[in-house]
């Protein structure tokens, strides 16, 4: 955990140092430097064509001469704009058009060190998801420029994701770039476990954040009744299975008599779903679905398993018995109640007479 920890920071680090901005002083030296040197590599080219000019209208002897033309108009040209060249024109119409983005320049240079990345929301906010499904936890940054977006948990400290890179080695955690400027953490197939706080910061100095809230609801799924079930042979059974507490009701519920699955609808079984029922106790609403076995027999005795979508599973265990069989074990459990009460009955009496043969 110390080694993703310490890589993350360090890589985080270098991101930074990789994409830091240059300040506005230096964005406006490379302007004007550029345009500079532009202008006088513009003006020297015109100044020696036109010395050339002249040289060559002295004639083929006049070389020498020629040569120092051409150094005195150029600088004659550099010198003074009174002599009527065209290339000193030229020259000082450059030298005033960068006078005149001085201050475009100056604006610019200050425009670009007040321009800060700034998140768009709340300090703090709150997502609320089911067990199983995929959490999406919203990070709107606007003027990000070339800063970096990091996902922190911070139970842990852990650095989930920076910008697109996943520093984690569970691959359930994913950072995705939304074009309306969210940065968003995906968790897939959400446990109970990922529940707590996450923060959202942006490598600014000093550095801006936000921080998420992650509630994680885990729905109840129970079958109605007692564990073990008694049923006579021929009888029509109906195993209930409810799920309370789900955020949304789940898509199908599927039953299993030991590891087979049950068909929805068959000659001998049925299912049915009841969705979006209220509570008792008007806080929520429940599911129920229901497993109809009709003359029911022998071979339905055993464990039968309710197995919601969006919750965990639930067990009943069903035993089948004849009906000679169930008059019987009814009866023997009769007797055998009446026989140990009157023994109890019979003991109490004995404990009083002896004690009032005592007092006597």
């Amino acid at each position: 955990m110390r080694s993703w920890k310490s890589r993350s920071r360090s890589e985080m680090q270098t991101l930074e140092t990789r994409t830091r901005p240059l300040q506005g002083a230096q964005l406006t030296q490379l302007l004007l430097g550029g345009i500079l040197c532009l202008t006088i590599a513009s003006h020297t080219q015109t100044s020696a064509e036109a010395a050339g000019g002249k040289g060559s209208g002295s004639g083929a002897g006049g070389g020498g001469v020629g040569a120092g033309t051409a150094s005195s108009a150029a600088s004659t040209a550099i010198s003074s704009d009174e002599s009527g060249d065209p290339s000193s024109a030229t020259a000082f119409s450059s030298l005033a058009q960068v006078s005149s983005l001085l201050p475009e320049a100056s604006a610019l240079s200050a425009t670009s060190g007040l321009v800060e990345p700034y998140l768009d929301g709340y300090a703090t906010s709150n997502v609320t998801t089911q067990i199983g499904t995929h959490a999406y936890l919203p990070c709107r940054v606007k003027q990000l420029g070339n800063k970096s977006v990091s996902w922190i948990r911070l139970r842990d400290g852990h650095i989930l994701t920076v910008d697109r890179a996943v520093f984690i080695a569970d691959q359930r955690f994913l950072a995705i770039k939304q074009p309306d400027k969210y940065w968003t953490l995906q968790i897939k197939y959400v446990q109970a476990r990922d529940a707590g706080s996450y923060e959202c910061q942006v490598s600014t100095e000093p550095k801006v954040s936000a921080r998420v809230q992650l509630q994680v609801v885990v729905p109840r799924t129970e079958i109605l009744g007692e564990p073990d079930r008694y049923v006579k042979a021929g009888s029509n059974v109906v195993l209930r299975c409810i799920v309370r507490g789900a955020l949304e009701p789940p898509t199908f519920i599927m039953w299993y008599h030991g590891a087979e699955q049950l068909a929805a609808d068959s000659r001998r079984h049925r299912t049915q779903l009841d969705p979006n029922l209220p509570e008792a106790s008007g806080e929520g609403q429940s599911t129920i679905g229901s497993l109809i076995i009709e003359s029911a027999k022998k071979r339905d005795t055993g464990n039968y398993t309710c197995s919601p979508s969006n919750s965990p599973s639930a067990t009943v265990t069903l035993n089948i018995i004849n009906g000679e069989s169930s008059a019987s074990a009814v009866t023997s459990s009769a007797a055998t109640t009446r026989a140990y009460a009157l023994s109890i009955l019979a003991l109490l009496l004995s404990v009083i007479i002896i004690g009032v043969g005592h007092r006597t």
